[in-house]
């Protein structure tokens, strides 16, 4: 047998052709380039009903292994409810009047997550919260079918504020009719009932909550106020310019007014008993021109102040004949003015009262004396006691010790000044017009002390000087 012996160039050649081989199969065995995949979930959210449009969702998830993905809305009810950033996946809010839970209760919709021709889908679910059926904003209904196709709606809440009727001065509208917006219950900020000549009550309306101020005004032939009978609570109570309104039982159930109350122009209510549960106010009480008043006896719970600065005012109310209503306010006063009541005879409800700054009693033709004042010692601004016909006696200012300007002028039946007896510092004392004034001696404890820094007297009986008085030539 012959024995093959391969030369060195074969053996180097068959070496060659062996690598190949196996290099051949290594390469047989490399795996393919990787699957493109995508990934998402499914996004589910509960929001408040009544969003603003472009209000912020949420964001859907949406990831690749590699490059980026971008999403795209393929279906939603209703339609047209939201829309998606196709990069961020952030989905907003587009129509949000279809984001009413009494109409779609659930929005819902699919979006595609995609990297090229590879894509998942997510289900988008939003569950609506319902808010009560709110009417987002301020809104003013100026005609009786703005009325009726508000209270359509049912809402329930305002949440912003309600005028009821035209606010532009000398405007006027059809109103007669609230009956519409019975189911309305809260509004969040003012409520105004303004130029309605044709409104004569308020029945039908069902308000348990304002939040700010309750303004009645303008409102010609407006005789009743009801449906306000839950509210407990107002920020100002404004009743202006309704001649014919005598009847506000509807707020009956009032206890505080955070801010002030003002009365104005207001013929024919005849008191305040509607007020009996108010315990508390924040700064002021403002009555003019309510010509039927004859007592504030309504207010007889009233026995708070809460705010710093607090002012009462009287004025105008012909029938008033005195303020036993404030008897139990126990409290210091910023300013009190009194002025053109023609039937007021007794101020003792001020028995309680302090006043810091400023008393004006003016034009209270009836008023005999000033009892009742017992409680103020000073008045960092002044005292004006001006044209009451019927004054004879100021001794219920008797405990006043500083008082900054005293005006005391045209009080025709004022014979003498007793009452002043206590002043120890005053700047500024004008006593002017007093036609039967004849006594002045009062003053002698303040002229021999310091004394006032300007000092006129002119036009009464007896017109004494300082010097005069000092000298105890005071009266006549």
């Amino acid at each position: 047998m012959k024995i093959f012996k391969p030369t060195l160039l074969q053996f180097s050649l068959l070496c060659v052709f062996f690598a190949v081989i196996s290099c051949s199969k290594d390469s047989d065995n490399t795996p393919e380039a990787s699957a493109i995949t995508v990934t998402t979930s499914n996004f589910s959210v509960t929001i408040n009903e009544n969003p603003s449009e472009g209000q912020l969702i949420g964001t859907v998830a949406g990831s690749t292994n590699q490059g980026t993905v971008t999403f795209s809305i393929t279906e939603q009810t209703p339609a047209g409810a939201f829309s998606i950033d196709t990069v961020s996946g952030e989905l907003k809010v587009v129509d949000a009047n279809l984001f009413e839970f009494e109409t779609n209760p659930t929005i819902s919709g699919t979006v595609k997550v995609a990297n090229g021709t590879v894509s998942e889908n997510a289900s988008i679910t939003i569950t609506l919260i319902d808010l009560g059926n709110t009417y987002e904003g301020d809104l003013i209904l100026k005609s009786q079918q703005e009325v009726i196709d508000f209270g359509a709606n049912n809402y329930t809440k305002v949440n912003g504020s309600l005028t009821i009727g035209d606010p532009e001065q000398a405007a006027t509208t059809d109103i007669f009719d609230l009956s519409p917006l019975q189911n309305l219950n809260t509004i969040n900020n003012n409520f105004w009932i303004i130029n309605n000549p044709s409104l004569v009550s308020t029945l039908g309306l069902n308000i348990d909550y304002v939040g700010g101020e309750l303004v009645i005004t303008v409102n010609s032939s407006l005789e009743k106020v009801e449906g306000l009978n839950n509210l407990i609570s107002v920020y100002n109570l404004i009743l202006s310019t309704n001649e014919q309104l005598n009847d506000l039982s509807g707020l009956s159930q009032l206890i505080t007014v955070e801010n002030r109350i003002i009365l104005f122009s207001c013929a024919q209510i005849p008191n305040l008993d509607w007020l009996s549960n108010l315990t508390t106010l924040g700064s002021s009480l403002n009555v003019k021109y309510c010509n039927s008043l004859t007592n504030i006896d309504g207010l007889s719970n009233l026995s708070n102040f809460t705010q710093e600065i607090r002012f009462l005012v009287f004025t105008h109310n012909t029938l008033l004949e005195n303020l036993n209503g404030l008897q139990n306010l126990n409290t210091q006063i910023y300013s009190l003015e009194l002025g053109y009541n023609s039937s007021l005879t007794d101020i003792e409800g001020l028995v309680n009262f302090d006043i810091a700054s400023t008393l004006r009693i003016h034009n209270n033709s009836a008023l005999e004396n000033l009892n009742g004042l017992e409680s103020i010692t000073s008045l960092s601004n002044g005292l004006f006691i001006n044209d009451n016909d019927s004054l004879n006696n100021i001794q219920g200012l008797s405990s006043m010790t500083d008082v900054n300007e005293i005006n005391i002028y045209r009080n025709n039946n004022l014979q003498n000044l007793e009452g002043l007896n206590s002043l120890q510092n005053n700047w500024k004392i004008d006593i002017i017009g007093n036609i039967q004034l004849t006594n002045f001696c009062s003053l002698q404890n303040l002229f021999n002390a310091s004394g006032p820094n300007i000092y006129y007297a002119a036009y009464n009986a007896y017109n004494p000087t300082k010097q005069d008085i000092i000298d105890g030539n005071c009266s006549i």
